[in-house]
C-alpha cells in the first residue's frame, strides 16, 4: 500500500514538473513569451485559423496611461490591463474599474478580477524606447453567470509593444 502511495505523489508530482517546464523561460529582451499555468494546465499562445482570432496571438500595448497584453490561446483569451505602471515594480490586480485587471474569456464562460478574487503583476522590466515589458503574474477569477472560479500561476511575460 505504501508503494502505491509513493508511485502516485510521483506521479503527481512529475506532472506539475511538466506543465511547468512546458511555459517559456522568464526573458526580459522583448522575445514575445507570455505562459501561466491556468488551473494547473499550461497556457500558451498559439495561432488559429478561427477568423474571429487574430493572426499574433501575442499582443502588448502602450496607450496614454495603460499598458496591456493580450494572449490568444487553445483556452481562450487572457487580457492583462495595468495603468500608471510606468516603472519597474509589484501592481495589485483588483476589479476592472481599478485600471489594474486580468480577465479569461473562454468557452466555459468569461472570469474576472473582484474584490474577493485578485491578484499581482511584477514588472521587471518596462522600456518605453526599446519597447519591451517583461515580468510575472498570477490571479485568481470569478465566473460571474457560472459562478466557477479559476487559477492563473507561474505567469510570465515578455513581450514588445
Amino acid at each position: 500500500m505504501k508503494n502505491v502511495l509513493l508511485v502516485l505523489l510521483v506521479l503527481l508530482a512529475s506532472c506539475k514538473k511538466e506543465e511547468i517546464d512546458a511555459l517559456p523561460k522568464a526573458t526580459q529582451q522583448g522575445k514575445n513569451t507570455f505562459g501561466c499555468l491556468l488551473d494547473g494546465q499550461a497556457f500558451l499562445p498559439t495561432s488559429s485559423h478561427n477568423i474571429f482570432q487574430p493572426t499574433t496571438p501575442l499582443q502588448g500595448y502602450f496607450y496614454r496611461r495603460e499598458i496591456g497584453i493580450k494572449a490568444y490561446g487553445e483556452q481562450g483569451q487572457m487580457y492583462l490591463a495595468l495603468r500608471d505602471a510606468f516603472r519597474p515594480g509589484t501592481y495589485s490586480l483588483g476589479e476592472t474599474s481599478t485600471g489594474n485587471y486580468a480577465s479569461l474569456s473562454r468557452g466555459s464562460g468569461s472570469f474576472y478580477m473582484s474584490a474577493t478574487r485578485a491578484g499581482s503583476v511584477t514588472l521587471t522590466r518596462i522600456d518605453t524606447v526599446a519597447r519591451v515589458m517583461a515580468g510575472t503574474f498570477e490571479f485568481s477569477a470569478l465566473d460571474y453567470q457560472g459562478g466557477g472560479t479559476i487559477s492563473v500561476t507561474s505567469g510570465r511575460f515578455d513581450v514588445a509593444f
